[in-house]
């Protein structure tokens, strides 16, 4: 493990004990009957912890987060963060991992609840035990103070284990997850009151609530996994055909994720564009096409006639799938010109589908930056400068000068940037160019 890897983590111990210590030393008093509660809360998201799914890879989704926040703003107390503190730490030896990481994940839940627990009291917030009253600045500034010290503490440690930027590391895992994080709020507030309104009975009601909304949250993502794990495993055995093309959906795909964020589409439309640009080539798996995309040399005007047919084999293929009926046109038009001169239907101008307008400057791209037997490699000047040239013939001038005009054009070209990030300035330019869409997203 790397030193900053180490420092870092004994960093975070050290503030989460000064972070405690603070809380007492702000407000030393104790009442056992507003503490009981939140002490069990602890102990609820303790076995929330311990029953953590595996969402992707070693990456585990839990929800004892809610029953922290909640604990907090029952009863905002030192006492209360040293209820969480234990909590997190018989989580962590519950399970087999190694003690710096045991003292890294007590640490920073202990940190995120201390940046909640100092919100809510700073900023009038009084325990609900006393004031059933919700108390929306404190509440709010309490639940993203805890969620934000949380995420970027594990961002942190990530970034610094594989030499990433912590930002971006940090938008990959969280961006998605925004509108889920703003539900929290209302849920701590109705769990906190379930318990003020019908006692001990509220929790257990919230709690069986928050366990079949776990695993209805954990079934649907593991489906949602295994069929994009299947339809990328569907891409691979397509391009195993052609030895020119090994990974070109997969690069599609990313080009058209950085196109499609560039050009101010929203977070759902990107995946949309994402989706189609994966699969825009499927078609080719059908038999008509294993023999021409085997030959060596250049092609017949036959065989090319034939190659024109795979946009329609690709529709027809995605068109087979209920949940992707949105992305079949996507699919079947990524070979339209804008002139009007490409297949399989002559579309032209905004006829085209914006996303097949899309994957065809990701094709391309991939095309000319991609070794053939007959050249190299173009580099980003020479890119440039065939996007310029066929712009309004081939592609979409709007697109075009969207794309060339940014400073992030670069991203194509760094093959560590998957196009999954989403900066909080993209955000905010894809919500103001919804509001006033410009050509290129027209």
């Amino acid at each position: 493990m790397k030193t900053s890897v180490i420092a870092y983590v004994y960093s975070i111990v050290v503030a989460s004990a000064a972070a405690l210590v603070l809380s007492y030393l702000y407000d030393p008093s104790f009442a056992f009957s507003l503490f009981a509660v939140p002490g069990l809360l602890a102990f609820v998201a303790f076995f929330g912890a311990i029953s953590s799914c595996r969402i992707q890879g070693s990456t585990f989704g839990e929800i004892s987060f809610i029953p922290y926040l909640t604990a907090i703003v029952l009863y905002p107390s030192w006492s209360t963060l040293g209820a969480i503190g234990v909590g997190a730490l018989l989580a962590e030896v519950a399970k087999p991992k190694t003690g710096i990481k045991r003292a890294f994940n007590v640490g920073q839940t202990v940190l995120a609840g201390a940046a909640a627990l100092f919100s809510y009291a700073l900023l009038g917030g009084v325990a609900l035990q006393t004031d059933k009253a919700f108390q929306p600045i404190p509440h709010v500034a309490a639940v993203l103070s805890f969620l934000l010290v949380n995420t970027f503490a594990v961002a942190t440690a990530i970034g610094l284990a594989e030499g990433k930027s912590i930002i971006k590391t940090w938008a990959k895992g969280n961006v998605a997850g925004l509108a889920y994080d703003a539900v929290a709020v209302l849920a701590v507030y109705a769990f906190a009151r379930a318990y003020v309104d019908w006692g001990l009975w509220g929790i257990l009601g919230f709690c069986g609530i928050l366990v079949v909304l776990r695993f209805t949250y954990q079934s649907k993502h593991q489906l949602q996994t295994t069929n994009k794990e299947l339809l990328e495993l569907f891409v691979h055995t397509v391009e195993f055909r052609d030895p020119y093309t090994s990974g070109h959906s997969q690069r599609v795909r990313r080009f058209s994720r950085i196109i499609a964020q560039e050009i101010g589409l929203s977070p759902k439309e990107v995946e949309q564009v994402s989706k189609a640009a994966l699969l825009h080539d499927v078609g080719k798996i059908h038999e008509i096409f294993a023999p021409i995309l085997m030959k060596p040399g250049r092609l017949t005007p036959e065989e090319r006639a034939i190659m024109e047919l795979h946009p329609i084999k690709s529709a027809e293929l995605v068109a087979k799938i209920s949940e992707l009926q949105d992305i079949v046109p996507a699919v079947r038009h990524h070979h339209e010109n804008w002139d009007g001169t490409g297949y399989p239907d002559r579309l032209q101008g905004k006829e085209i589908p914006l996303a097949s307008r899309i994957i065809m400057f990701a094709d391309t791209i991939d095309a000319m930056t991609t070794d053939r037997p007959y050249r190299k490699a173009l580099g980003e000047a020479d890119v440039r400068a065939e996007l310029v040239k066929f712009s309004g013939t081939q592609f979409d001038p709007h697109i075009c000068a969207a794309l060339l005009g940014s400073e992030k054009f670069s991203r194509i070209f760094d093959k560590n940037d998957d196009g999954d990030v989403y900066s909080l300035t993209q955000i905010i330019d894809a919500i103001r160019k919804r509001r006033h869409k410009t050509p290129a997203v027209a």
